[in-house]
Formats: C-alpha cells, structure tokens, sequence
C-alpha cells in the first residue's frame, strides 16, 4: 500500500487557508469559501487524511445536484425531492439514491407510532400541540437535556426551544403566547399536551387568557399523536445531521434546532405545496 505525505505548509500555501489540528483529528477549511475541503484522523502518531481535496470542492461548487440537495435539507423523502426537483433543476430520480443513502437508513425510524389524523384546525393558532422530550443522559453542548415542541395544527408550523431544565417549560409557553400575539396579531384558542405538570400548572393562565386546554388520557399518547410524530421528524431529521457531519452526540440540541429550521422550510406532502 502507498502511502502519501503531505506538506502541512505546502498545503497551505497552494490549496487552504487553516488547517486546525486536535489530538485526535485535523480539519482543512477554505476560508475564502467558507467550506471545509478535508478532514484527518489520527492513528499512530500520524494524522491520516481521507478523501481527495480537489474532488471535494469541486463537488461542493455543484449546487444543482440530487445528492447535493439530498444533504443540504437533511435527508428528506423522494416524495419532498421530487417537488423540489422542478424549483432547483436537478433529476428527479430521487428513489434509488434514497435507498443507497447510508446516512438516510441509519437516521430514520421506519416505524410508524401513531397514525395519521385527517382532522385539521380551521385557522392558525386555533390549536397548537405541545410536548416536552427528554431528558437526554448527554446534555447538549449549551447544558439542554429537554426540548419543547409547539406545533400549529392548521400550518404544521413548528417551534423547538431547548431548556435546561423541564420547570422552564411554562415560561416558554407563556412567551409563546405573547410572540403570537404581537408577531402575527393572532390568539392561541386551544392547546393540547399531555398531563405533564409543566402544563397542567398553566391551567390558571390559560384561563386568563380565554384558551381552551385540552389533555390526552393518561397512557394514551395517541390523543397527541401530532406532536409525537413531529418529535420522530424532527429527532429523524437530527440524527441525520450528525451522521452527516460526523459531529459528537452533544451537538444534538444545535442538530434539534437546524431541523426545525428546515422542517418549516420545506414543502409539506400532507399540506399539498
């Protein structure tokens, strides 16, 4: 087996930028682009690269490719690539590379928890659905071990807000209602958990503010099987960040965030766009 040696200062005066060694990987990022262009491991005292750099920005400057799209918003469905095919202008041939996707098998839970209700709010913030997940035995690297779900049943809009603490969650809440209020001149009129006692000690307060709260019967989860479900996508759509990225478990909540953000961005086959 050849091996190569590479010139730290040669590389960096003819291809990088920064080269960032730890002592158990190095990382070689372009900063003029932005992009990372290549990544080492260390075994035996010598750090062992992976990859060609020239192909890798090469292929980073594609920015009209299935796969590329595939990455970029976290793995989703041939269904959701196929209607973002005709807005970006790459192939639609989406199902056998989402079958060879290592990363797409690895992260999605093929599982269904609950079914799927055709019943709909008839207005934003008419419903919201709230749930709480945790707590996670690694925190986060801001210190979260829980996170709060608020989902708009009409929109399936979603908000995720990682907390420290689950006694946190009222507070959260109570400042959803006034983001709503003052952001979108709207008022929540039902929201539905669980019996956790984050939300039941809010009761007084969502009777101050004429909203209706609704609970699912104890051991019965189904009852809040929206939520549930956007919790596996969400968690789904994490999972393949980290994979992707190859980063530490503790960069789940900052994984949790990304995929709300591109949840909200995406279309929505159920909602039809």
């Amino acid at each position: 087996m050849s091996i190569t040696l590479i010139s730290v200062s040669q590389l960096l005066r003819e291809v990088a930028e920064f080269v960032l060694f730890t002592k158990k990987f190095c990382v070689i990022h372009d900063l003029a682009s932005r992009t990372l262009i290549g990544a080492g491991k260390e075994r035996d005292v010598v750090y062992h690269y992976a990859g060609e750099i020239k192909v890798q920005a090469a292929d980073a400057g594609n920015l009209h490719t299935r796969e590329l799209w595939h990455r970029r918003l976290r793995h989703p469905s041939s269904k959701v690539l196929s209607v973002l095919s005709s807005c970006f202008g790459f192939s639609n041939n989406s199902t056998e590379f989402e079958k060879s996707c290592d990363i797409f098998v690895r992260a999605k839970q093929t599982r269904d928890v609950f079914s799927q209700s055709s019943n709909k709010a008839d207005g934003c913030f008419s419903l919201i659905h709230c749930d709480l997940w945790g707590p996670y035995k690694i925190p986060s690297s801001s210190g979260a071990r829980y996170f709060l779900t608020i989902v708009d049943d009409f929109s399936r809009a979603v908000w995720t807000v990682l907390l420290l603490e689950k006694k946190e969650a009222p507070t959260v809440l109570k400042n959803f209602f006034t983001f709503v209020e003052r952001q979108f001149n709207n008022k929540i009129k039902t929201v539905r958990s669980d019996n956790g006692g984050e939300f039941i000690s809010l009761r007084s307060f969502f009777e101050t503010n004429g909203a209706v709260h609704q609970t699912s019967c104890v051991e019965t989860p189904q009852k809040n099987g929206r939520v549930e479900r956007k919790h596996r996508h969400i968690l789904n759509m994490a999972r393949a960040l980290l994979f992707q990225a190859q980063l530490p478990i503790r960069f789940w909540g900052e994984s949790v965030l990304a995929a709300t953000y591109l949840i909200n961005r995406t279309p929505s086959i159920i909602l039809g766009n």
